[in-house]
């Protein structure tokens, strides 16, 4: 039979690990808590964003998700660069290293924190690469939720616009 939660167990059960029970009991967890499988839910929320400012409230709705399958859900972030807010200036130097902070990122909590599972909530293009990339890496159950498209806007008169709107605007 399966352990589910044969990584977190390495800081859960021995009693060596107190201090790190202490840590897990201090943030809210119950002793009966310690004995479930944990899993990392990664958010690549920021409020900077269009793409990626409603992601704190997705991360929210999985937690409690997994919480009813009677497991622990840990949220936690990681950055997020927008193409959209960067493209045609120096930021977009910046967009693929973000694509590999990213799976770096999420792996290093993953890894440190001993989390049994991974459920990642991107929003943005480089985003959702750097969560498959971490998920290859760690090798533990995963899924990707993916955030969404950005509602497009919409003139008086009722034609709708969005990003690309904007960039043709320009030629």
């Amino acid at each position: 039979m399966t352990t589910l939660n044969r990584y977190s167990a390495r800081i859960t059960q021995p009693r060596a690990q107190g201090a790190s029970q202490a840590m897990l009991l201090g943030t809210g967890l119950t002793p009966e808590d310690l004995s479930k499988p944990q899993v990392g839910i990664a958010s690549m929320w920021y409020e900077g964003n269009t793409c990626n400012m409603h992601l704190d409230t997705l991360a929210a709705a999985v937690r409690d998700g997994v919480v009813e399958c009677g497991l622990v859900g840990m949220r936690f972030n990681t950055i997020g660069v927008s193409d959209g807010i960067s493209m045609g200036t120096d930021g977009m130097s910046f967009s693929l290293p973000s694509r590999d902070i990213i799976a770096d990122s999420i792996e290093t909590v993953m890894q440190a924190q001993w989390y049994d599972g991974l459920v990642a909530i991107p929003g943005c293009d480089k985003n959702m690469p750097g969560c498959l990339i971490a998920m290859g890496r760690l090798n533990r159950p995963a899924l990707m939720v993916y955030g969404g498209t950005i509602k497009p806007g919409h003139l008086d008169d009722g034609t709708s616009l969005d990003i690309v709107s904007a960039f043709q605007c320009f030629g």
